[in-house]
């Protein structure tokens, strides 16, 4: 239309031919029956509108829409001044648009109109791509057999996509009612079983869940359950590699347990022995083994030896004694000509013996050839555990202390387990064995500050060391004797209290012969006898 001028009228309505015949599934009653009528009427009479506007278009020539003729007919005005409204506007822009016959506008902005037509190319051309696959995704899918038919062995390069997802989900039983496997809400939720399943398991609180979820903790479970090969599996990792316990592997290499079979059968073998004599001599049905071996008596057999550790230790340290190599300390005159004898000092005449001060109950000898200097005294020979091992049975043996024989035979096999870490088992070349056990101690040790400060005094200790004339090696190692069998007398005494509450008096005389290390109250650290009696 232009200039108000009707050129051609179009249906666009939809034929009611479509849906009039549906009045056969019209139920209900007659209000629903007396609307379904009054639709297709109205339906009717706009139709007949339509049809009566149309023939008069195509029977005259167009003219000018007479809108006071469709002011009659039309009920809703507001529609209808609207539709003029639109109508004129529209008319009236189509006209002043002719009237311009080349407007500038219409000689720019073609290249952005390119870009998005060769944009809208591109998108429809990945959006037939992708229907195009969608729909052969959706017919593999339809054509693909059930899941519990699928041979793994059996699918083609392009069935990957599926046999992936057959092998993620394959371990669920899907039903038609479940949720979809890879929702946030259904990860959560297996999630959450899983977690309760494993508190279960773990604190013994319910009926086991029959070792579904073993595959994922198989070691936990053996050494939850098998108490003793988790000892046996962690002292041999401990003592075969000297690492930190935190380190321990969730399978241990197959032939650190056939080492271990070695070893247990080794013991077993003295231990049986010794049983099956006590048992005949005495006539018994049942005879007890020399070590248990239940979880109480490696328990048991722990504490104790952690004590006498404990013990040994503290008692070297009292006396510069611990990790003082190359120096020996020794404390009585049977130890001097033993370690005499072994440096062969009749031959060479180049050993010597040093002291640290009156204070220190032990005298220390220097082989020949060792260098005393704090700088420089590193061992460059290094024995072996099983000499160390030999060298103690024989200072029991001369002590007269008997070893159970069982007992001697687990640490031998300790000590060749240990030996199993070749020649840098205890240190590395050009390094001392103090430095070699503090660099082995863990950050978070409480008792780390105590062995650094004890590491400082030992090396001002060396440092200030006082030789011993050789003519004065006899009477000054009988004095150190005499104070070391007063100490062990004092502490021997003492020791049937498990707490001492000492008086001034006893703590002034024992201080003052060296016999007790205090702790301050205060500050909780060790305090020399000197600052001790100057407290009191």
């Amino acid at each position: 239309m232009v200039n108000g001028t009707v050129l051609s009228i179009n249906r666009i309505l939809r034929s009611s031919a479509s849906w009039h015949n549906l009045g056969k599934f019209v139920t209900g009653s007659s209000a629903q029956e007396q609307h379904w009528n009054n639709l297709k009427s109205y339906d009717s009479a706009v139709h007949a509108t339509i049809d009566s506007v149309s023939s008069v278009t195509d029977s005259q020539d167009a003219t000018s829409i007479d809108w006071s003729k469709w002011e009659d007919r039309i009920t809703h005005k507001n529609i209808l001044k609207h539709m003029k409204e639109t109508y004129l506007n529209t008319m009236n822009t189509i006209d002043s648009a002719l009237k311009l016959q080349n407007p500038p506008t219409m000689h720019s902005g073609w290249e952005m109109y390119d870009s998005v037509k060769d944009n809208c190319l591109a998108a429809t051309k990945a959006a037939d791509k992708i229907i195009s696959d969608g729909i052969k995704a959706l017919w593999i899918s339809q054509n693909n057999p059930p899941v519990h038919k699928v041979d793994t062995n059996e699918w083609l390069e392009s069935d990957q996509y599926w046999q992936a997802f057959v092998e993620k989900h394959a371990m669920y039983s899907q039903s038609g009612t479940s949720n979809d496997p890879e929702s946030p809400a259904e990860i959560e939720s297996v999630k959450n079983k899983w977690n309760t399943n494993v508190y279960k398991f773990n604190e013994r609180t319910d009926t086991p869940i029959l070792y579904d979820y073993m595959n994922h903790l198989p070691s936990w479970e053996f050494y939850d359950v098998n108490r003793k090969q988790f000892f046996e599996h962690m002292e041999y990792f401990l003592l075969r590699t000297g690492e930190d316990f935190r380190h321990f592997p969730d399978i241990p290499k197959w032939y650190w347990l056939t080492h271990l079979e070695d070893i247990r059968y080794k013991i077993f073998t003295v231990s049986q022995r010794r049983q099956f004599k006590r048992q005949v001599e005495s006539l018994s049905r049942e005879e007890t083994p020399d070590m248990q071996d239940s979880e109480d008596a490696n328990y048991d057999l722990l504490l104790h030896e952690k004590h006498n550790t404990e013990s040994t230790l503290s008692k070297l340290m009292a006396n510069y004694s611990f990790l003082c190599d190359p120096l020996i300390p020794v404390q009585n005159l049977f130890q001097l000509s033993y370690v005499l004898s072994k440096d062969g000092y009749e031959s060479h005449k180049g050993t010597q013996v040093y002291t640290f001060g009156d204070d220190v109950n032990a005298l220390f000898v220097l082989p020949h050839g060792s260098n005393i200097s704090a700088n420089d005294f590193v061992d460059s020979t290094q024995v072996t555990p099983l000499e160390c091992f030999y060298s103690l049975m024989d200072h029991l043996n001369l002590s007269g202390i008997k070893v159970n024989p069982t007992y001697a035979t687990r640490l031998e096999c300790q000590m060749e387990v240990i030996q199993q870490r070749g020649p840098n088992w205890l240190k590395l070349r050009n390094e001392t064995s103090l430095e070699a056990f503090l660099r082995r101690l863990r950050h978070d040790d409480p008792l780390k500050p105590h062995y650094l400060e004890y590491a400082k005094e030992l090396t001002e200790r060396i440092a200030n060391a006082k030789l011993v004339p050789v003519e004065q090696w006899v009477a000054t190692v009988k004095a150190v004797e005499k104070r070391v069998l007063e100490q062990e007398e004092a502490l021997r005494s003492l020791s049937t209290e498990s707490t001492l509450h000492l008086g001034k008096d006893e703590i002034v005389d024992f201080a003052s012969k060296n016999w007790i290390i205090a702790k301050d109250p205060v500050t909780n650290k060790v305090v020399k006898h000197s600052e001790l009696l100057a407290r009191l």
